[in-house]
């Protein structure tokens, strides 16, 4: 008889596993692609995440003297990714699904980042920033193109009248651009219904009280690289390479909400969904930082794998931060709880230097 209940009890628990295997999808078995620019040698890899290896790489050379491609976007709606080419100017377009190119657009004025409005297929293009040690001047231009994804287009220009407009930031309704100037310490809210107004200029605030009143002068201070918004576009973050600072701005007022000291020259972000945790990669510090937002504590791994890191993307589950070593050749897996290297994935051509991350979960 109790042989007969431990049969009929082990038999249930299989019914069950089978009926419920069949109705839960096992994510597991998707796939995580990283999309890594290879700024030295005109070059994008796409990397399989769970597999650890680099799946192709994408030519995206188009003169003969370096494009030097910086980031990429994905618009997982339409089915595209967009890549910038600092050095030749162009903006290309690639199918998600099969990684061919499609079209492209030239703006020169070296585009840098780029905001995506999806439903729109509406490209924001910022501006590449002065590095003398990587003999980069920079761009001279104070605009923001806008672009047209759907064929391309370039449809309009924003001048925010301070050099160098860097970090961007789209609001989820895609009613407000944020921009922040890299070498005057001010950064613009942009009213997007607002653009065919004569005369008009965006909003701006300082990012300090010790920087001059007029976004003319370059100060120098902050060096603003990236911005992130938070889920309800209620507070904007601003990683400040020139003060070794993230700061945290309240976006109706512009006032600072909070500042966060790191190690050297903070870099790119990525923003948890939940809004409790903020990455961040330390070019200078050979460091990633792990800020919890509640608790204002904040965790470190710093690691001589970790040259020059720059780019940093969350895969789907949040388990996992992907990290590009510009100076290293490689790109690092790290444990978002541990806060620890899980693994390393190496380029096979040296000088690769990988910067820009973006990622899509292909089910």
């Amino acid at each position: 008889m109790q042989i007969r209940k431990i049969i009929k009890y082990r038999f249930s628990i299989i019914i069950t596993l089978l009926i419920f295997g069949c109705i839960i999808p096992n994510n597991n078995n998707s796939l995580v692609k990283a999309y890594i620019t290879l700024q030295g040698v005109d070059k994008v890899a796409v990397i399989d995440v769970r597999a650890r290896k680099v799946i192709k790489t994408i030519d995206v050379d188009f003169i003969d003297t370096g494009d030097r491609p910086h980031y990429v976007v994905i618009d997982k709606s339409n089915g595209y990714w967009y890549v910038t080419l600092i050095s030749s100017g162009y903006i290309l377009k690639f199918d998600l699904e099969r990684d061919e190119f499609i079209d492209s657009v030239r703006i020169g004025n070296m585009p840098a980042l780029m905001a995506l409005d999806e439903p729109n297929q509406i490209l924001y293009i910022s501006r590449f920033m002065p590095m003398p040690s990587m003999g980069m001047v920079g761009s001279n231009a104070s605009i923001i193109d806008i672009i047209d994804a759907s064929n391309m287009k370039a449809i309009g220009k924003i001048d925010v009248g301070a050099s160098s407009p860097h970090g961007i930031a789209l609001s989820s309704d895609g009613k407000k651009l944020w921009v922040a100037s890299n070498e005057a310490s001010h950064f613009f809210e942009i009213e997007i219904s607002r653009l065919r107004e004569e005369g008009y200029q965006p909003r701006n605030f300082k990012i300090g009280l010790d920087v001059p009143d007029s976004y003319n002068i370059n100060d120098m201070i902050y060096n603003a690289l990236e911005l992130e918004l938070n889920k309800k576009d209620s507070k904007l973050f601003i990683t400040c390479s020139g003060s070794n600072e993230v700061r945290i701005f309240d976006t109706s007022s512009g006032e600072i909400i909070t500042k966060f000291f790191l190690k050297k020259q903070p870099w790119h972000i990525a923003l948890s969904n939940d809004n409790k945790s903020l990455f961040t990669t330390n070019r200078g510090g050979q460091s990633v930082s792990k800020i919890n937002l509640e608790t204002e504590s904040i965790e470190e791994v710093s690691d001589s794998l970790l040259q020059m890191p720059h780019g940093c993307a969350l895969i789907p589950d949040e388990s996992e931060l992907i990290v590009s070593a510009a100076g290293g050749n490689r790109v690092l897996v790290v444990d978002t709880k541990s806060m620890k290297i899980l693994d390393i994935i190496n380029f096979d051509t040296q000088m690769s230097m990988p910067t820009g991350i973006a990622i899509y979960e292909k089910n």
